[in-house]
């Protein structure tokens, strides 16, 4: 199941039991009865709308995570770097990869173009960053960092402190 299914599923779910909770509440405080129709329709335009078009809005950004394009991203916000890699096997890309794992979540790689994407994690209160890393010929590795939340000052932050990281992650 694709990350964005997943996050929007997360969403409604919270809505869901929250709506519940507040339902109870009002319930057991005030004796009111509720028609299943209304509670229905009122958990969709709340619960179900709402995640909806958030999920609409990061969604270019999220599934091209997932995707099998090649291509490097084209998002506002991205940060690039370049850093040489002197691998320690006969596997550079494999290393990379090992690398990567060990501190982000990889959601697409591909060993034959030698093409990774990765992401932070989704919190509550960020919706993390994406990244997308590509292993030249000559042993360098080019790494994009970008926002998911393009006009967020905070993850705009994250983005450099990031590609900083990839300096020590990458070994240089």
């Amino acid at each position: 199941m694709r990350f964005t299914v997943r996050l929007y599923l997360f969403w409604v779910s919270v809505f869901l039991i929250f709506f519940l909770a507040v339902l109870g509440v009002v319930y057991l405080f005030w004796g009111v009865l509720f028609n299943f129709w209304q509670v229905s329709l009122v958990f969709f335009l709340v619960g179900v709308i709402p995640p909806a078009l958030i999920s609409a809005y990061f969604f270019r950004r999220l599934d091209y995570m997932e995707t099998e394009h090649l291509a490097p991203p084209s998002f506002s916000g991205q940060k690039k770097g370049r850093f040489t890699f002197r691998a320690r096997g006969s596997c550079p890309f494999d290393e990379v990869m090992q690398r990567i794992d060990r501190q982000w979540i990889i959601s697409y790689s591909n060993r034959k173009n030698k093409v990774l994407k990765f992401r932070t994690d989704a919190r509550m209160m960020s919706w993390g960053l994406g990244g997308y890393l590509s292993m030249l010929e000559d042993d360098s590795v080019e790494v994009i960092i970008y926002p998911i939340h393009p006009r967020s000052k905070r993850e705009a932050l994250m983005v450099t402190q990031l590609l900083h990281a990839m300096t020590s992650v990458l070994g240089n």
